[in-house]
């Protein structure tokens, strides 16, 4: 998802959302047993879309394997659409709405481990229409200058059951995705995956066939729904695969877009290059313009940003990030999303450092602004409200880029970019795949036992100053008898050994800190404490 550009509209939206607001659709937090009791094998969904009425109808049909003993099994779509029927492995069942979920009880018991089963939902309704997508989501119904209909879905936050049946939680992700959409003759729809076949079209309305065939998070699922054109390219992936470059814009967008291709083109090989390959290469790389601002639907990124700067797209460059940090990688709790965000807001300073030079790449990291409320990897679960609207705001995106940024002066940029790749890739094998098996979960324990490898020394201690609290640690010097001395101060005291750069005549001296505390001769020589910031800490202390 796209940051909250601005302090000042980011403070305006806390204030409309706060944290505890209940009546706000969410995804994750603690898995339930009745939605831990079963793993998601396939989704496919068979929807009709009515502009004109605002309103869907259609069928979700999941494969599961039943893993746990339970008396009911939960599906979530949200309460604003109703249930016509429900099914188990073709034979009605038992079932009942609670709120947003549908409850679903099976006759006879099923033994964990082994049994595979169907369930169908047959569903319609008017769905929540977004009301400040993509940070509020929905269906944004909106309409071409011409008057077309412009639809495009939204739900990072609040989960894909805004408008069809799942289980609403970030662990658990289908291997695979039909969908087959109904819409207005006339329209495109462009979504994830590969088209199947053509469009079929009978009387006034034609169906397309999407099928996605890696895991995909829920909430990626899109629709986007348009009188498109599309611009088509080959694009030679880092490892020499040609797939698919397909954007669907507006028609009164194409010139624009096709100026802008080769730029976001780029985007792929540069981050290529840096983390390894295009993860979805086996299907395409896709662009919808959206009537919001963007979302990094997997192979169809949401984008809106009006293709308005033909150098350096920030909204392309970040949403595409996600392919990798997100889509490729994901987090199985919503509190580690800054694995997503933080990392995918990382790629633009580094994106720009290698096309523009340094100074793009310090320009880009120093026009972040935190707030340090809360911890951005707390140990505890965490829904998706909780965790993107809560008091951290934006900084799972700038105060995670920020750190990455001072991981990397800590780490130095040989094991940097290895844990960066490795994190993407563990193995050349991984790197091969496109079955699907490149796919994987993570959580920031992961990384932090990544770093360790790679740095030769454990990095629990940078990680819970950095992540597990909010307060930054600040620097102590003083000076006497032409020596600096250095001292971190911590909040709880927590170990923590930053190194620090000092420039003394010129030149820049890496200063050790063990035990917090370092020292330097530097005579009568003028110094100065990290002038190129690369350290991510509070104002410094006079200890004089």
């Amino acid at each position: 998802m796209s940051p909250r550009t601005t302090l000042s509209s980011l403070l305006c939206l806390l204030a409309a959302l706060p944290a505890q607001d209940s009546k706000r659709n969410a995804s994750g937090g603690p898995l339930r047993p009745d939605q831990g009791c079963f793993d998601v094998l396939h989704y496919r969904l068979e929807l009709k879309v009515d502009p004109a009425q605002k309103a869907i109808a259609g069928t979700l049909t999941m494969r599961a394997k039943w893993m746990a003993d339970s008396p009911q099994f939960v599906l979530d779509l949200d309460a604003a659409l109703l249930v016509d029927t429900v099914t188990l492995d073709g034979k009605p069942v038992a079932n009942e709405r609670d709120g947003g979920r549908i409850v679903i009880k099976p006759e006879a018991k099923m033994a964990p481990g082994s049994t595979e089963f169907v369930v169908a939902v047959a569903y319609h309704g008017t769905p929540v229409e977004a009301k400040r997508p993509p940070w509020d989501g929905g269906f944004t119904w909106n309409a071409t200058k011409d008057g077309k209909p412009w639809i495009a879905t939204s739900c990072q936050g609040e989960g894909a059951d805004l408008w069809w049946p799942c289980k609403d939680h970030p662990s658990d992700k289908p291997a695979g995705f039909d969908l087959l959409c109904t819409i207005p003759k006339g329209l495109v729809l462009a979504s994830n995956g590969v088209l199947v076949g053509e469009p079929v079209t009978t009387g006034d309305w034609t169906t397309f066939h999407w099928r996605t065939t890696s895991p995909i998070a829920n909430y990626n699922i899109a629709l986007n729904i348009a009188p498109y054109v599309e611009l088509k390219e080959t694009y030679t992936c880092i490892d020499g695969t040609k797939m698919p470059f397909q954007m669907w814009v507006l028609p009164e967008s194409q010139e624009r877009a096709r100026r802008c291709m080769p730029q976001f083109q780029d985007h792929v090989r540069v981050f290529e290059e840096l983390l390894g390959p295009y993860p979805f290469r086996h299907e395409k790389y896709g662009v919808a313009e959206t009537p919001h601002l963007g979302m990094e639907h997997q192979t169809i990124i949401a984008y809106g940003n009006g293709f308005q700067d033909e150098q350096y797209d920030w909204l392309h460059n970040h949403e595409l990030a996600h392919e990798w940090w997100g889509n490729l990688v994901t987090c199985r709790d919503w509190k580690d999303m800054w694995l997503h965000e933080g990392f995918g807001t990382y790629m633009q300073p580094l994106y720009r450092e290698k096309r523009f030079g340094a100074k793009a790449y310090q320009d880009e990291v120093r026009k972040y602004r935190m707030l340090h409320r809360t911890a951005i990897a707390p140990r505890e679960s965490k829904n998706s409200h909780e965790i993107y609207f809560g008091a951290n705001g934006n900084d799972i995106y700038y105060k995670g880029s920020a750190i990455l940024h001072t991981l990397r002066w800590q780490m130095g940029d040989g094991a940097f970019f290895t844990a960066l790749r490795q994190f993407c890739y563990p193995t050349e094998q991984a790197a091969k795949a496109t079955d699907g098996s490149q796919v994987r979960f993570v959580d920031t324990d992961d990384f932090i036992k990544l770093a360790s490898e790679l740095a030769r020394e454990d990095m629990t201690w940078f990680f819970d100053v950095y992540v597990r609290q909010p307060s930054l640690p600040r620097l102590q010097w003083d000076k006497k008898g032409g020596t600096l001395s250095l001292r971190w101060l911590v909040p709880a005291e927590l170990p923590f050994t930053l190194s620090v750069p000092v420039v003394v005549g010129g030149k820049e001296i890496r200063v050790p800190m063990p035990g917090g505390r370092g020292e330097l001769p530097v005579g009568d020589a003028e110094f100065m404490i990290d002038p190129s910031q690369r350290l991510l800490m509070g104002k410094l202390v006079d200890g004089r």
